[in-house]
This record gives structure tokens, C-alpha cells and sequence, in this order.
């Protein structure tokens, strides 16, 4: 079968660092479950290409859509939180290519972004990581009513649609989208190296914290989204005791700075406390780091001995590493993902210093692992209740693909202020 995948970039590829940065699609988390997705569908029947990432926003969608038709026997839209605010324009240009194809679309990992005080009350206002919800009524009333019509749209080419959380399905249960075609699949990406991953102990059992000492000088890697609302608290406190502590830039003009050297960011924009700018002291001691290709991001987390932080991704690429991470969950996206796949997690408080070794301590992996099985058995499901055959349905599930990234494993960091 001939699939196209959307993605920004080929997980098969390896590209020039400064090129990367126009291939992650805005933040390099997205490549994870794109790239999860790639390698559970790289059958020996299927004939799988990349693209289309931008083709939405495009002034010729269906004239792009019919040469989809024309090309491709099935479109897979691994996605992520795409109901966010901010969206609404997006959607209508998904919808419009959903509309126009003759072929089966599949959407794989789609999720909703509120607040985590909306999550708790069972209300769906949609928001953005920084913005807060969408305070107009008429504004919420309009996005609503793109989104159930994104969501009918691909129901008419699939048999369901694949949804990150219990808050993601509900929302859309609100809306009026029918029960039975709303499926609960979790982030692909947890799904990379299938249903026997695990985080464990050095002495082969469930990972935790309590049973192994924290020492001040362990490499650790801290994810920091700069948008949350008072986290140059947890920066600067980490930054100041950890000497062995290292953070991966996941933005692209965050990437740039680290490359080349110079600011993107407007510093009279941003937090200052968040190391986007270069006087911070994480960038100027070479703190911060910029990972060219998803694979060596992955590997090389695998060398640290802790992760945590507030990128749901960051913290994905050091459990695909198989290195214990805590998230530090702060809207209805991580919350929902992390109680689905029992990914060991805090909810934020700009008040909280969440000091490493607080976090180490708090972080256990009975859960994840004894759910990891399951879960990935309904992920597999929704794949091939919608007519996809994977890797995992033949002998020998990812050698072909794991062979051809082999190179791009061994891409590791580029540090900032020229200090690799």
C-alpha cells in the first residue's frame, strides 16, 4: 500500500544541523510520533512517504489533495494537540484536503489542550501553553464547531479517529461526535520500540527512585518549555546546584541561537529567567544543547541518569532512552497522557522550586510498565481497524527500519556558545 505520512521531515534521512531546524516542524518533540508511527507502519507490504506538513496552510489544498488521490492509497496525519486555540485556521485547511480526498485518512494521536484547572473541572475551553483560554464565547463557539467538523470529515475516510486522553474524548463527546469512533490511543511515540519497553532498575525491576541514592553530580537533562507562567523558578534553582545539568533546546529559533550564535528571540518579548536569549547563564556555559536528529536525541538521553521537566516529549525521548523521567504536567495535554501511560508525574506550581532530586525520589515505573503492553496492543488495533498493516503484524518488527537509522542514532547534541 501506498501511505503518505505527514510529516516536516523523513525519519530515514539525516539532514545538516541548521537545515533541521526548518524540518522539526517548530519543536522537535513532533518528530517523536511521527517517527513512532513511521517505524510501526514500515511494513514489507506498505510503500511509505513524507510530507505534506505545510500543505494546510497552502493556497491550493485541493489541487494538493488531488494529487494525493492520484499518487497514494492511504494519507496517515499523526498529530498532537491540534483542538489548541490558536488552531481554529489550521483545522479549516485540514478539513478542506480531509474533504478532498478519495482515499482512507487516518488520524493518529490527536489531542486537546486546556488548562489544567478546565481538566479538573470537566470543562472545554481550549487553550495554548502561555495564553491561558479563549475568553470569548463566540471564539470558543467557532473553534467548537471547526473542530467537530475536522472530526466528521475524517470519519467519513476512516472508521475512527485515534485521540491522545479521557479529556480529549470527552471534548469531543461534547460536541456530538458518536462514542464508538472515538478511540483512546495515547502518544504514538511511547510506542517507538514497542510492547516490551520497559524503565528499570539497574537490577532488571521496575524503576524507583526510592531504592537508589541522588547524587548532586548526576547527568541530568531538564526540559523547559519557556511559555509556562513562572518556570525561571525551577531554572534557576536546578541551574544553580546541579553542575552536571544540561537542557535541550526544542524550538527552532531556540536551535538557531545554539547553531549560529545569534539572537532570534526579542528579548523584551520573553522571560529572561528562560534560557532563549544569550545571556543566560545556561547558554553561556554550554549548558543548553540542540539535538539535529530525533534518533541521537533518544540515544543520547539513554547516557544521562535523570530526566524531568515540562516538555511532555523531552521527557518521552529519555523513557525511549530508557532513562527514568518525570513530568512536570501543567495543562490538560500532559495531565491526560501521563495518567493514560502512568508516566510518573507532578502538577506544576509557579511556587515550587521542583528541585531534581525532589523529583528522582518521587518517580516510579511499576506503572507504566505493567500498562505498556496493553497499551500498545489498542494503539495496534486502531492501526489495523483502519486497514493498516504494521511491523509488528510480521517477523522480526523494526530490523529493516532500526538498520537504516543505525547513523542517525550516532548524531549526537551540539552545545551552546561553542562549547561541544
Amino acid at each position: 500500500m501506498k501511505i503518505l505520512i505527514r510529516s516536516p521531515q523523513d525519519p530515514l534521512k539525516i539532514y545538516d544541523a541548521y537545515e533541521s531546524t526548518k524540518k522539526i516542524g517548530g519543536n522537535s518533540g513532533n518528530l517523536l510520533y511521527i517517527n513512532s508511527v513511521a517505524r510501526a507502519l514500515y511494513a514489507k507490504n506498505n510503500k511509505l512517504s513524507f510530507g505534506g506538513f505545510k500543505a494546510h496552510v497552502s493556497n491550493n489544498r485541493k489541487s494538493w489533495a488531488e494529487s494525493i488521490n492520484e499518487k497514494y492509497e492511504h494519507y496517515v496525519m499523526p498529530l498532537s494537540n491540534a483542538f489548541r486555540s490558536g488552531m481554529t485556521e489550521s483545522l479549516i485547511g485540514f478539513t478542506e484536503i480531509v474533504r478532498n480526498l478519495d482515499i482512507p485518512v487516518t488520524v493518529v494521536g490527536i489531542g486537546a489542550q486546556a488548562t489544567a484547572l478546565s481538566a479538573k473541572s470537566g470543562t472545554y475551553s481550549m487553550a495554548r501553553t502561555g495564553k491561558g483560554d479563549v475568553k470569548s464565547p463566540d471564539a470558543r463557539s467557532d473553534h467548537d464547531r471547526v473542530v467537530y467538523e475536522f472530526c466528521s470529515a475524517v470519519l467519513e475516510k476512516s472508521r475512527s479517529i485515534g485521540v491522545r486522553g479521557a479529556y480529549t474524548r470527552d471534548y469531543l463527546l461534547s460536541l456530538g461526535l458518536p462514542e464508538e469512533r472515538v478511540r483512546i490511543i495515547g502518544c504514538p511515540s511511547l510506542f517507538t520500540w514497542g510492547p516490551s519497553h520497559r524503565i528499570v532498575d539497574r537490577d532488571g525491576k521496575d524503576y524507583s527512585g526510592k531504592r537508589w541514592e541522588f547524587h548532586p553530580s548526576m547527568k541530568i537533562s531538564m526540559n523547559i518549555d519557556y511559555r509556562v507562567p513562572g518556570i525561571e523558578r525551577m531554572i534557576y534553582k536546578n541551574f544553580q546546584i546541579y553542575e552536571n545539568l544540561f537542557s535541550p533546546s526544542q524550538d527552532s529559533m531556540s536551535a538557531r541561537m545554539i547553531l549560529d550564535n545569534k539572537q532570534y528571540y526579542d528579548i523584551s518579548k520573553v522571560n529572561l529567567g528562560a534560557p532563549v536569549h544569550k545571556k543566560h547563564g545556561m547558554f553561556v556555559l554550554g549548558r543548553l544543547l540542540y539535538y539535529p536528529n530525533p534518533w541521537g536525541w533518544i540515544d543520547d538521553l539513554s547516557t544521562y541518569d535523570f530526566v524531568f521537566g515540562t516538555r511532555l516529549h523531552g521527557n518521552i525521548a529519555g523513557i525511549l532512552g530508557g532513562t527514568p523521567a518525570h513530568l512536570i504536567a501543567h495543562d490538560s495535554r500532559t495531565i491526560e497522557l501521563a495518567n493514560y501511560h502512568g508516566i510518573p508525574y507532578t502538577e506544576y506550581d509557579s511556587d515550587s522550586d521542583f528541585l531534581a532530586e525532589d523529583m528522582f525520589r518521587d518517580t516510579s515505573y511499576e506503572k507504566f510498565n505493567d500498562l505498556m503492553e496493553d497499551r500498545f496492543n489498542v494503539f495496534l488495533d486502531f492501526l489495523r481497524e483502519n486497514n493498516l498493516s504494521t511491523a509488528y503484524d510480521e517477523p522480526d518488527a523494526g530490523v529493516d527500519f532500526d538498520d537504516k537509522i543505525a547513523a542517525s542514532r550516532r548524531i549526537g547534541p551540539i552545545y551552546s556558545n561553542g562549547m561541544n
